[in-house]
């Protein structure tokens, strides 16, 4: 059309527009932690398309006391809300998770649920809160609400990657509100206030009490740390060693788990600051060194608060076996921890060590000398020093405590050989060592507690070893067990896991017509020994009876009184077993069969209305012993009356964990995620 009064294109400039004002909308944050805590006084940055096209200024301010943002003269438009990455990581560090967190599955193959997520939805008390009170709710992690990458203290490692579960985006763009409204209109979405619940900070820890006195939750974790030695897996492959400190422990939506086959059970931790995380985790081969030798293997894991090693036990190979075996005394020196040109100290300052084990150790010691060297020994500084190891990695672990006496270190250990002879074993008291003992696992009963030396070891060179081991076997074999000299012995104090069963004792006849072969006119009579059906297996610790608590003290009156000095010495012999060792006692040897026991024991005493079928069998294992008393031998009875003593004292050592800061929600929160059923206990056989 040519008529201007009627002309439709926008270029007319004859033509004017006119439009009422825009309605102003308005929006408001409350930040808030997990335990319904306001974040106070963070500095924010708010953007949409207008402040990024320069039509309008970019809003800036600071959250209230209460954590609360409002931001006026809002179009209906989505709006980005950033918070300053370092001030929010310095808030959310010193914040504690909640205790109780709704765990997702991990994800199985070709599940396509993301692995690092938030806890699901419709289980926060925050959440519950904000919906009653017609708010609107947003879980965060700190990677989706920062303006940038924060600070780390310590760094990053090299080539490392944001912690996922943290930083699900690669990129710092903040929380957008809107987003993912219909046409890009967020209108419904305004002027109303809407809760921030920001996941804390933080990083799982290991809860291992460094202290003089038993703990059940640092054997039970240093125990999954003893399986975790074994892992073959490498890099950040499920299940190894990288990947369960580096992914999981920094993965908050889910409890870490050690990899055990079809039972993979939760470990105890605390959350703690990011910045007190497992920055640094190494697995450690022989076998894949620049110059492979041997076949050694552990781990080892640093925070700023602890640093833990692990020692892989026995393989069935042929290196292994070989250093099993190897049990000629030797001196007690390690040449691979000397610096150069300065007089190589001993271990110990007298006794000897058996000859495979050390050769082992200083195998590790020399080809990972950077690792395990002085840079090591100066990591160890101020921080709590954790070593274990199951069968021959107890071995390497307490040839690698004697060796850091000075730093304090604390040794837990499974099923592990005689390492050390009663000389050098004397002198290594201020190391304190926890051992475990399964009923009759016959390794710890290996070397055998006598004086292996002999002449043989002296002639014929390398041959002279296998010469030697030769015949003290078969003198062994020969002759019983004879404590000469300086036999090999236990180091530390025992955990037993007895297996308890009851006999009755009757009398065939009384008839006086059976008179004795030796003519003393007594009564002749065959005693007959039957076995009973209700069995226990209880979870030993004689040093708990040394305590001070009331409670060990009553149990100590109790063993003063019915077995005295004696008797506890018989059945809890110094650096012995509580059982000897038996061929068939071999199948108790494995992790397989230490790590249930601790598993349903920790359970137990966290929470005595769960595992009742173990806690039935000790009852019926009580009738018993009250119902046939008198037929039973007395000092069998004895023995069991303390030995039920100290089984209830165990779960008195959980007390170090409830003090813990965060250890009465680590309890918390194993109880909630574990099942009873993982494990089958084996308590026949």
């Amino acid at each position: 059309m040519s008529d201007k009064n009627h002309r439709t294109d926008t270029l007319n400039p004859g033509m004017a527009v006119q439009g009422k004002k825009q309605n102003q909308h308005w929006v408001e944050f409350q930040l808030v932690d997990e335990q319904n805590v306001p974040l106070p006084h963070l500095p924010y940055r708010a953007q949409n398309t207008a402040t990024r096209d320069g039509a309008a200024p970019e809003y800036r301010g600071q959250a209230d006391a209460q954590g609360v943002i409002r931001i006026e003269g809002l179009r209906p438009i989505p709006l980005t809300l950033l918070i300053d990455a370092d001030q929010l990581a310095e808030v959310l560090q010193t914040r504690r998770l909640r205790a109780l967190r709704p765990e997702p599955l991990r994800p199985g193959v070709g599940d396509k649920t993301p692995l690092y997520c938030p806890p699901c939805t419709g289980h926060s008390p925050v959440e519950a809160q904000a919906l009653r009170e017609g708010y609107g709710y947003h879980y965060l992690r700190i990677g989706q609400l920062c303006d940038k990458q924060p600070s780390f203290d310590p760094p990053l490692e090299e080539n490392e990657a944001l912690p996922p579960y943290h930083f699900p985006d690669k990129d710092f763009k903040g929380f957008t509100l809107g987003a993912d409204a219909p046409n890009g209109i967020a209108t419904p979405l305004l002027n109303r206030r809407h809760v921030l619940e920001v996941c804390p900070f933080r990083a799982w820890s290991l809860v291992l009490n460094h202290q003089r006195e038993y703990c059940l939750v640092t054997a039970y974790n240093l125990g999954l740390m003893s399986i975790l030695s074994y892992s073959k897996y490498e890099g950040l492959q499920p299940g190894s060693v990288k990947e369960f400190f580096k992914m999981q422990c920094q993965d908050l939506s889910r409890t870490p788990r050690v990899l055990d086959g079809a039972s993979n059970p939760p470990c105890v931790v605390v959350d703690v600051p990011f910045n007190n995380r497992y920055s640094i985790s190494e697995p450690l081969d022989t076998t894949k060194g620049k110059l492979p030798e041997g076949d050694t293997q552990l781990f080892y894991a640093i925070s700023n608060d602890q640093v833990l090693v692990g020692w892989r036990g026995t393989e069935m190979g042929i290196p292994d076996l070989a250093t099993d075996v190897t049990f000629r005394p030797s001196r007690p020196e390690v040449q691979a921890t000397c610096e150069p040109k300065v007089p190589c100290a001993d271990l110990t300052s007298a006794g000897s060590v058996h000859l495979g084990f050390r050769n082992g150790f200083e195998v590790a010691r020399r080809i990972f000398s950077k690792e395990l060297g002085k840079a090591f020994s100066d990591r160890l500084i101020g921080k709590d020093f954790f070593i274990c190891g199951h069968s021959l990695g107890g071995a390497l672990g307490l040839i690698h405590a004697a060796s850091h006496k000075e730093s304090n270190p604390l040794l837990y250990t499974y099923g592990m050989p005689r390492t050390f002879t009663l000389k050098a074993v004397s002198c290594l008291d201020e190391v304190r060592h926890f051992r475990h003992v399964n009923d009759t696992d016959l390794i710890p009963d290996v070397p055998p507690e006598a004086a292996m030396d002999n002449w043989l070891y002296d002639l014929y060179g390398p041959l002279g070893t296998t010469l030697g081991t030769i015949w003290s076997v078969g003198q062994l074999a020969a002759s019983k067990v004879v404590k000469l000299g300086d036999p090999f012995c236990h180091h530390g104090e025992i955990v037993a896991f007895y297996k308890a069963e009851q006999h009755t004792q009757d009398r065939s006849s009384d008839n006086p017509f059976y008179q004795s072969r030796k003519g003393l006119e007594a009564p002749y009579h065959t005693v007959v020994t039957k076995i009973l059906p209700a069995k226990a297996k209880l979870f030993l610790v004689p040093s708990l009876s040394e305590g001070d608590s009331d409670e060990a003290r009553a149990a100590q009156e109790r063993f003063k009184a019915s077995l005295g000095e004696a008797s506890l010495t018989r059945y809890f012999p110094r650096r012995g077993n509580a059982k000897s060792g038996t061929l068939v006692g071999v199948l108790n040897h494995f992790m397989t069969e230490y790590q249930p026991f601790l598993y349903g024991q920790l359970i137990e005493s966290n929470n005595s209305n769960r595992m009742q079928e173990r806690q039935e069998r000790r009852r019926l294992f009580e009738e018993q012993m009250a119902k046939h008393g008198e037929r039973i031998p007395p000092a069998e009875m004895t023995r069991d009356r303390v030995f039920l003593d100290l089984q209830n004292l165990v779960g008195q050592t959980l007390e170090a964990t409830r003090h813990l800061e965060g250890g009465k929600d680590a309890l918390q929160r194993f109880d909630s995620v574990v099942e009873e059923s993982a494990y089958v206990e084996k308590v026949h056989g």
